[in-house]
C-alpha cells in the first residue's frame, strides 16, 4: 500500500472517530438536558407545596402564631423562594442549551418596563434604605418584554444585595453613544464592587466572588450568566466596569425599534 492510500485510510479512521466523538457528546448532552429538566419540574411540586402551607400559617389558619414563630416562618419562606427562584433560572439555561426557549420580539417601551421593575422591589429598597434614581429617555426597542424585565431585574437585585443600606442605584437609558440604532440601558450602583481579578469570572455559571461582602450574601450564580444569554437570544449584549470599594456598573445594549 502506498502512502496516499495509507493516508486515505487513516483519515477515514479519523473521520469515524471523530463522527463517533460528537455523536457521543451530543448524546451526553441530551441526558444532561433531560436530567435538568426532570429535576427541575420535581423539585416545583414540592416547594410549591412548601410555600403554600407556609403562608397558610403565617396567616394564622392553625391558630395564633408567637413572634419566634412567625420569625422561622418567614426565613422557611425566603429560602423556599431562593430555592424556586435557582430552579426557575436553572430551568431557563436548560432550554436554552436545548434550544428550546423562544423570544417574541415586538417593541417595548424602556421606561414603562424600568417603572414595573423598580415598583416590584420598592418594599427592598426602603427596608434598605437605598436611593433609587430612574432616568430613562424617551426609547424603544426591540426585545422580549418579559424577558428584558427578567434580566434588568437581575441587575437590579444584584445592586440592591450588593450594596450596604443607605446607597445609590441609578437607572438610566439612552442611544447608544457608539451605535445611534441601539439602545444603552445601565444599572449603576455604589456597593462593594467586584474584585479585579475575578472580573473575567463574573458571567461563568455558579461563580461568585470570593470576598466576604460576597459570601454573606445569598446568591447561586446564574442570574449574570442566564442574561448573557436571554440578550443573546435578542441580538443584545451585555457587560460592566466595576472597581473595589466603588460600586459597579452593568450595561445592556439591545436594537431601537
Amino acid at each position: 500500500m502506498n502512502h496516499s492510500a495509507e493516508d486515505q485510510v487513516h483519515l477515514t479512521e479519523l473521520e469515524t472517530a471523530l463522527a463517533e466523538a460528537t455523536e457521543a457528546l451530543k448524546a451526553e448532552q441530551e441526558a444532561r438536558q433531560a436530567f435538568v429538566s426532570l429535576v427541575t419540574h420535581e423539585l416545583r411540586v414540592p416547594m410549591t407545596s412548601i410555600k403554600g402551607y407556609t403562608d397558610l400559617l403565617i396567616k394564622g389558619i392553625m391558630g395564633p402564631v408567637s413572634d419566634a414563630q412567625l420569625s422561622f416562618l418567614h426565613t422557611i419562606r425566603a429560602n423556599v423562594e431562593r430555592m424556586s427562584k435557582m430552579v426557575s433560572d436553572l430551568s431557563d439555561i436548560n432550554k436554552i442549551e436545548g434550544r428550546r426557549l423562544s423570544v417574541s420580539l415586538t417593541p417595548v417601551d424602556v421606561a414603562m418596563v424600568v417603572q414595573e421593575v423598580t415598583e416590584s422591589v420598592r418594599a427592598t429598597l426602603e427596608a434598605k434604605t437605598l436611593t433609587l434614581t430612574t432616568e430613562p429617555q424617551a426609547a424603544v426597542v426591540l426585545a422580549d418584554r418579559s424577558r428584558l424585565a427578567q434580566v434588568l431585574g437581575y441587575l437590579l437585585d444584584n445592586a440592591m444585595q450588593y450594596t450596604p443600606d443607605g446607597g445609590n442605584i441609578t437607572i438610566t437609558a439612552v442611544v447608544a453613544s457608539e451605535d445611534p440604532q441601539r439602545v444603552r440601558i445601565t444599572v449603576a450602583d455604589t456597593g462593594y464592587g467586584i474584585p479585579e481579578e475575578e472580573q473575567d469570572r463574573i458571567f461563568e455559571m455558579f461563580f461568585r466572588a470570593s470576598d466576604e461582602e460576597t459570601r454573606a450574601t445569598p446568591g447561586n450564580g446564574l442570574s449574570l450568566n442566564l442574561s448573557r444569554r436571554l440578550l443573546a437570544l435578542q441580538d443584545g449584549e451585555i457587560g460592566f466596569s466595576s472597581r473595589r470599594g466603588s460600586g459597579s456598573t452593568f450595561w445592556v445594549t439591545l436594537p431601537a425599534a
